[in-house]
């Protein structure tokens, strides 16, 4: 099975010295004590998915604080020499892609560099890195143009850096080849990567591939999905709602006016979706059942959600504990992305999600960890999840375990701190569901020693 996993690079980052990487696979952990990066990894993944996911026209700055992640000006992002206590001038963010078979595609390593601009970030170069030998890049020149280079060549062109994405479709198309290169200066000094990458592309073909090249630029990049990321701490609830526009936000604040306009317009995806809520409820013991109460008939009326606990009579949202509220967030959006809501029907996401065990007991944690493992195997959602709870790592483990989770699907990233700042240490699973390649600041970090899977795990 070909679990798209790929490595995120962080190069001079916050806590990160030199070169770190993290493997990401459909189900990712991020794990550690308070302050070793968690965050910044999350944020740096974030970035990333605008730069290269998107596929935009960038303005030549990407937004390093966009909610929920803020990760301040560029000498708050680049780390310092710790040998010398001397601020670097660039820092490095990058993904490292491996070749799909179905595809035929090179395998990439991706770096965006970043320097100082105005006290911001601001994208320099980007380099793709294919073997020990071949490679393309680009970067800023002195002048308001870029000089692009492969091995043993390289020129300046006319070119802003923000309009990298037409120009590398351009290159990896057939753009260049359709063109009259005799009066067109230009399109001459693109002659030379065209051909390079056209070769290089040509060496990974497949027998069964379609010799025609137009999607090669999608193919070249991860499966990252629509991005949904979740703050840590979510949206306090109100014991009465004014209806207002639907906006997302990381914080789940469009959750409710979500919950009032499907009860108000669209039945069947409201108990649809009501149906999968009052589930889980049970199973993690939060609530037995939820609902939309209106104060009248309009949609500019207020209304509240209500909550039944166990067999209780209905209870306003605000007068039960915090980890209703707190966990209905990510419920809704999970649930809605595996098509409950016939709108967003079709589509893998991926789930950036800061302790969603916040306010959790337990078995509420394990049940929300389960929910993730059939989001992913029956929608192909992905999830990387900053958590320190046991009980939502060991329900992952069992889900490998009882066969419900293939290993290869998760991974298990320890963020060790050391005196030079923090090292990623990469972890995986055994079909047992064993954690495997265990550095000894995990055991000491979580004062966990067993390696095995136990008795003593929530099933």
């Amino acid at each position: 099975m070909n679990y798209d996993s790929h490595e995120l690079i962080l190069h001079d980052v916050r806590c990160f010295q030199g070169e770190q990487y993290g493997h990401c696979k459909p189900i990712t952990l991020l794990v550690g004590e308070n302050s070793t990066g968690k965050t910044t990894f999350l944020s740096c993944y974030s970035a990333l998915h605008r730069l290269f996911a998107e596929r935009r026209k960038l303005d030549q700055q990407l937004d390093f604080n966009e909610e929920p992640f803020s990760m301040g000006s560029f000498r708050n992002i680049a780390s310092s020499n710790h040998k010398s206590n001397e601020p670097v001038d660039k820092f490095k963010i990058g993904l490292a892609v491996s070749s799909k078979e179905q595809i035929g595609v090179p395998p990439c390593r991706l770096t965006a560099t970043f320097s100082e601009q105005g006290s911001q970030p601001v994208l320099s170069s980007l380099h793709f890195q294919f073997d020990e030998h071949s490679f393309f890049e680009m970067r800023q020149s002195d002048t308001d143009s870029i000089i692009m280079a492969i091995p043993g060549f390289q020129e300046q062109v006319d070119v802003q850096l923000s309009d990298w994405i037409f120009l590398l479709t351009f290159l990896i198309t057939s753009g260049v080849k359709e063109k009259s290169l005799a009066t067109d200066d230009f399109l001459t000094a693109l002659r030379p990567f065209s051909d390079y990458l056209d070769n290089l592309f040509n060496e990974y073909d497949s027998p069964t591939r379609d010799n025609e090249h137009g999607n090669r630029f999608g193919d070249w990049f991860p499966n990252l999905g629509n991005l949904i990321p979740v703050a840590p701490l979510r949206s306090k609830p109100k014991r009465t709602y004014d209806p207002i526009g639907e906006f997302r936000s990381p914080e789940g604040g469009h959750i409710p006016m979500l919950l009032m306009r499907l009860a108000r317009t669209d039945q069947r995806s409201w108990n649809s979706l009501q149906s999968r809520l009052v589930e889980f409820g049970n199973e993690s013991g939060l609530f037995s059942d939820i609902d939309v109460n209106f104060h009248d008939n309009q949609m500019s009326d207020p209304f509240q959600l209500e909550v039944n606990v166990r067999s209780g009579s209905p209870t306003n949202i605000i007068d039960v504990g915090y980890g209703v509220s707190q966990s209905l967030p990510i419920l809704v959006d999970v649930l809605a992305s595996e098509g409950v809501i016939s709108q967003r029907s079709g589509k893998s996401y991926t789930f950036l999600l800061q302790q969603p065990e916040v306010h959790l007991h337990p078995r509420a944690q394990a049940e929300l960890a389960s929910l993730f493992v059939e989001s992913y195997t029956k929608c192909s959602n992905r999830f990387l999840i900053e958590t320190h709870s046991d009980y939502f790592i060991d329900r992952f483990r069992i889900a490998v375990r009882k066969g419900l989770l293939e290993a290869d699907s998760v991974s298990v990233l320890y963020f060790e701190p050391n005196a030079n700042g923090v090292t990623i240490r990469n972890m995986s699973l055994d079909e047992n569901g064993n954690l495997m390649d265990v550095p000894d600041g995990y055991r000491i970090s979580l004062r966990w020693k067993p390696t095995h899977c136990s008795g003593s795990m929530i099933e």
